[in-house]
C-alpha cells in the first residue's frame, strides 16, 4: 500500500510555541510519528496546558525529554505499557536554571495537571531527574516523587523521605 495514502498531514504547530516535532523527537531508532487525532489533540492539550504556561512563567524554553512515544519507542526505552506517553497525553521536561524540585512544585500548586512525577531526584543535586507531567480531560490532580534508584512513588513533591524508627 503506498505509504503516502496513510500519512495524515496535520499542522506541525501544536501551540504557539511548540511543535509535533518538539514532542515526538527520540534518539530511538523506531518511528515516533502519531497517526491518530486523538494522540494529536492530546499533544495539543498537553503543550497548551503544560508547556505553554511553564514558559510564560519561567520565560526559558522548556527542555523536552520525552513527549509522545509510539508503542515501538515505549518498548525500546523500558516504557510501562500503560504510559500516558503513547496516547500524547504526557510530557517529561525541565526548565534550564530551575530546580526540578521548583518546578514540580509550581506545577503542583499552579497548573490543572493529570499525573506529577518528580522523576529520579537526587534531593543533594537539584537538577537530577526530570518532571513527568500528564494532562487528560478527567483530572486525577495525582502528585508523586520517584527518587533515583528506588521504585517506590511517594504521595506529593517531597525533597526527602521521613524515616521511622
Amino acid at each position: 500500500m503506498n505509504e503516502a495514502i496513510n500519512t495524515i498531514n496535520w499542522p506541525e504547530m501544536l501551540t504557539l510555541n511548540f511543535t509535533v516535532s518538539d514532542l515526538t523527537k527520540t534518539n530511538q531508532k523506531a518511528s515516533n510519528t502519531p497517526h491518530s487525532p486523538v494522540v494529536y489533540a492530546n499533544l495539543r492539550q498537553v503543550a497548551l496546558n503544560i508547556l505553554e504556561p511553564a514558559y510564560a512563567y519561567f520565560k526559558i524554553r522548556p527542555k523536552i525529554n520525552s513527549g509522545y512515544r509510539s508503542p515501538a519507542v515505549n518498548k525500546l526505552v523500558g516504557g510501562s505499557a500503560t504510559s500516558q506517553h503513547c496516547k500524547g497525553e504526557a510530557v517529561d521536561f525541565e526548565i534550564p536554571g530551575v530546580r526540578n524540585y521548583d518546578l514540580a512544585c509550581w506545577v503542583r500548586d499552579t497548573l490543572n495537571f493529570d499525573q506529577l512525577i518528580l522523576e529520579d531526584y537526587v534531593p543533594s543535586l537539584p537538577n537530577s531527574g526530570w518532571v513527568h507531567c500528564s494532562y487528560k480531560s478527567d483530572l486525577r490532580f495525582k502528585a508523586n516523587t520517584k527518587f533515583k534508584g528506588s521504585s517506590i512513588y511517594h504521595n506529593d513533591i517531597i525533597l526527602c523521605v521521613e524515616r521511622k524508627n
